[in-house]
């Protein structure tokens, strides 16, 4: 039995890909094979162009920091000693708009800014579950 006392992801049906790959070291994000456009979070259909034609795609996990929030709030069990941290929303290079929330890791809080180059990271929280976090890279 794991130590780990933070909310854990379920996975369903349509995120199951994503999870697996990140088990794995590698993020997964679906791709619509009609109009190539990545969607994220999973979805049954590409809200570009409807297709259901979507397949779970490894992508670089390099990105920049869109946006970003310092918590200093314990809002589940879990985080009482890791307050303050970085909740960022990374925007992926593979595409504009392709964006996705986790924290950031690594740094301070007070040296994250918007735009800052950031890459995937994997933390093994149990062993069926491994979360994709992010770290700064160089530019």
């Amino acid at each position: 039995m794991s130590d780990y006392r933070k909310p854990l992801p379920v996975a369903d049906e349509l995120s199951r890909p994503y999870w697996e790959g990140a088990r794995h070291g590698v993020l997964v994000i679906q791709r619509c094979a009609a109009c190539a456009t990545y969607v994220h979070y999973p979805k049954p259909a590409c809200p570009r162009c409807g297709s259901s034609d979507l397949h779970p795609t490894p992508v670089s996990g390099r990105g920049t920091v869109h946006t970003f929030t310092v918590s200093h709030y314990v809002g589940a069990p879990g985080f009482e000693n890791e307050t303050p941290y970085v909740i960022a929303l990374v925007e992926l290079e593979e595409q504009p708009g392709l964006r996705l929330v986790s924290n950031l890791r690594g740094c301070a809080p007070s040296a994250v800014r918007v735009g800052m180059p950031v890459q995937v990271i994997f933390e093994e929280v149990t062993p069926e579950v491994t979360l994709p976090q992010f770290t700064p890279r160089a530019s």
